[in-house]
């Protein structure tokens, strides 16, 4: 820990006082170097906090003491991409909070305008940070795989994200079956919504047990946050014909390895999901806010906590999300 200065007010930004910033997954790889930083950087892509001060020339129904929620891309508004909701992959973006900008783990942290999302009446600053990240992929994952009713859904990996999932799937009419590493989480993602959940100890069995719990019927949307190749060939031959298998998570030491004719025969479609764009966002904050969406914070912790809140992570002990809170 270390004192740094407060950022300064610059045309089109608001500094906000942080209030509550979650501990994804996602800093792990930057401890492993899976992405690399090139300067000292101040993590946390998932903010939540009170407008200090903001750009009074910019046009905007927000102001000094809004509650607000933070879209971590520092989109240019003005691309293909952006004018199309695609902020996520702006092609002229300023940077990234928490990747290549400095994030929510201070005090203080300075956003464009435009990255700014009022955050709801009945959503907490934990909550609203973890929708910052978690929720909003749920979201934009749902909208890719074009999820709708009636179609049973895997989700592969209860954590953060994987809780999001589920509940989004269970809002478009879908039955979920959610595919743990422990009792623990499997009951997690029962409370949060899930039809049915798997406890896997072993991969070469899972889509058998796969195909008890969907009646017979393989999964015509599978989410996978876990990243590795045994999961994945699993989740392959779990897949319904035409089936969706979306890739979400990511491990440094797994490369995907599987041959492609299990996918051929089942004419399934491989799509990827990167975080996602301001509306999604915006709409699992409005789930949240109308009580559709549970959002599990699993610990709260002061700021000088946040070494012992990635560890968990990487110890895989948290059931949910942690989240940094500041006075």
């Amino acid at each position: 820990m270390e004192d740094v200065e407060k950022p300064e007010l610059l045309a089109g930004y608001a500094i906000i006082k942080v209030r509550a910033a979650g501990v994804c997954a996602t800093e792990t790889h930057f401890v492993e170097g899976l992405i690399p930083v090139g300067t000292p950087l101040v993590l946390g892509h998932e903010i939540a906090g009170d407008i200090e001060s903001i750009d009074t020339a910019i046009k905007t129904s927000l102001k000094s003491g809004d509650r607000v929620d933070v879209y971590n891309m520092m989109s240019c508004g003005d691309c293909f991409n952006c004018r199309n909701d695609m902020e996520n992959m702006c092609t002229q973006a300023a940077g990234q909070l928490g990747f290549n900008a400095d994030g929510g783990f201070q005090e203080y942290v300075r956003v464009p305008i435009r990255s700014l999302v009022a955050l709801p009446a009945n959503v907490s600053y934990e909550e609203g940070a973890v929708h910052a990240c978690s929720g909003m992929t749920a979201v934009h994952a749902t909208r890719l795989a074009g999820t709708k009713i009636g179609d049973i859904v895997g989700v592969h990996g209860v954590g953060g994200v994987g809780l999001m999932c589920i509940q989004v799937a269970k809002l478009c009419g879908a039955k979920v079956i959610a595919i743990a590493d422990s009792e623990e989480k499997a009951t997690l993602a029962k409370e949060v919504g899930a039809d049915d959940a798997i406890v896997c100890s072993d991969y070469a069995a899972l889509p058998e047990a796969i195909k008890v719990a969907a009646a017979g019927a393989g999964l015509d949307v599978i989410y996978d946050l876990v990243g590795s190749t045994v999961g994945w060939n699993a989740m392959v031959d779990s897949l319904a014909c035409r089936g969706r298998l979306v890739i979400i998570g990511y491990r440094k030491e797994d490369m995907l390895d599987f041959y492609p004719v299990g996918m051929l025969l089942k004419e399934g479609h491989i799509l990827t999901s990167v975080a996602g764009c301001k509306r999604d966002l915006e709409l699992s904050l409005r789930y949240a806010d109308e009580g559709r969406i549970t959002t599990i914070v699993a610990n709260r912790v002061p700021l000088e906590m946040v070494n012992e809140a990635i560890q968990l992570i990487i110890d895989r002990k948290v059931k949910g999300r942690s989240v940094i809170t500041t006075p």
